[in-house]
């Protein structure tokens, strides 16, 4: 267990320096792309994310939270959408050291506050839709609760931070401009309504790292994205959904769908359940998501939980445990007419 645990936290450079990914990525617009955001029928639309996963390693998660609002305004008949976006990641654990026989206790903080900006544009039958996402994010650290390659003890199999870690230049707090852009592709086809979407996040590549010392900057995160939306009957429908997302030689795959089942109550219109599935190209058996949701009202609320298929599952002794993901969406009534009347005079 505790080779796990050092495993996860020596990699924790790379992990977070690179983005936490989402099960129900299609709940969360602003992190998916943002040229989704304005993407619903309403005037505005406050979301919260929730994501809790590896708690079986040394029994200390990694959470996630994300909170985001956007809102749509009218400039000369052309529609426009603003939000904001904030994203707080947190792992944080403890592990004994035989040497110094006490615990090292450490985290590691990434915090995000994104503004966004998107519009569409009309091509006949086509609908694009492109955004703009730019802000700032931290990095925060305690380095004197860290151990490094020139502190381990092989003979011992531990690390001795009595030892000199030769590291000498340190930022404990990190802060960096980040900007993302997106576009999507949408068109209704009979009873169809395909939606392509193509996002490009760190455009400006920042440099994260926490030793002023180092060239290394972060890699553009490229992500593709689509999805429809097919009426089974009066009573099912049928989501498909699919993302693909890599930065160098790292990828994530999640397809899947949901079913809903129309409800006849004014306060709870739908549910529905579906099953996505996610692996990589290289990497295969992560995890099979199932999920259900509902709506109430003008709310929509959905959760998720990741059933763990990766053979680091089996060496954790976690019993397939996984990630825990839950979202509540809030959309304001939409005050654009659906209609267009014209009086006229009757004869």
């Amino acid at each position: 267990m505790k080779i796990i645990v050092v495993f996860l936290f020596l990699s924790l450079g790379f992990v977070f320096s690179q983005d936490i990914h989402l099960s129900q990525f299609y709940n969360s617009d602003h992190f998916l792309n943002p040229a989704k955001v304005g993407d619903y029928d309403g005037d505005f639309r406050a979301t919260l994310n929730y994501r809790n996963q590896w708690r079986q390693i040394d029994k200390q998660p990694i959470s996630t939270y994300m909170l985001s609002f956007d809102h749509m305004f009218m400039i000369k008949r052309q529609e426009f959408d603003a939000g904001i976006f904030a994203v707080s990641d947190r792992f944080s654990g403890s592990e004994f050291n035989v040497i110094s026989n006490s615990n090292i206790d450490y985290f590691v903080n990434n915090t995000k506050l994104l503004a966004t900006l998107a519009t569409n544009y009309y091509l006949k039958e086509n609908k694009f839709r492109f955004g703009i996402q730019a802000g700032m994010s931290m990095s925060a650290t305690d380095p004197q609760n860290q151990t490094y390659d020139k502190q381990w003890v092989y003979i011992l199999g531990d690390f001795d931070k009595l030892l000199s870690s030769n590291e000498v230049v340190y930022n404990q707090n990190k802060k960096y401009f980040d900007l993302n852009v997106g576009v999507e592709w949408s068109r209704k086809i009979g009873s169809i309504e395909p939606k392509i979407g193509f996002s490009l996040h760190h455009v400006n590549r920042p440099k994260t790292n926490h030793w002023d010392n180092s060239s290394e900057r972060l890699r553009a995160r490229k992500v593709f994205f689509a999805e429809t939306y097919y009426q089974l009957n009066q009573k099912y429908s049928l989501h498909p959904k699919l993302l693909f997302m890599w930065t160098s030689k790292t990828n994530d795959l999640v397809l899947g769908a949901n079913v809903s089942m129309k409800l006849e109550d004014k306060n709870f219109p739908f549910i529905y359940g579906g099953l996505h599935y996610r692996h990589g190209v290289v990497r295969i058996f992560d995890a099979i998501i199932p999920t259900i949701g509902t709506k109430y009202k003008k709310f929509d609320f959905a959760l998720s939980y990741d059933v763990n298929l990766s053979s680091l599952s089996k060496v954790t002794y976690s019993n397939r445990k996984g990630s825990f993901e839950l979202s509540l969406i809030y959309t304001g009534a939409s005050t654009l007419p659906k209609k267009l009347l014209i009086p006229c005079d009757r004869y």
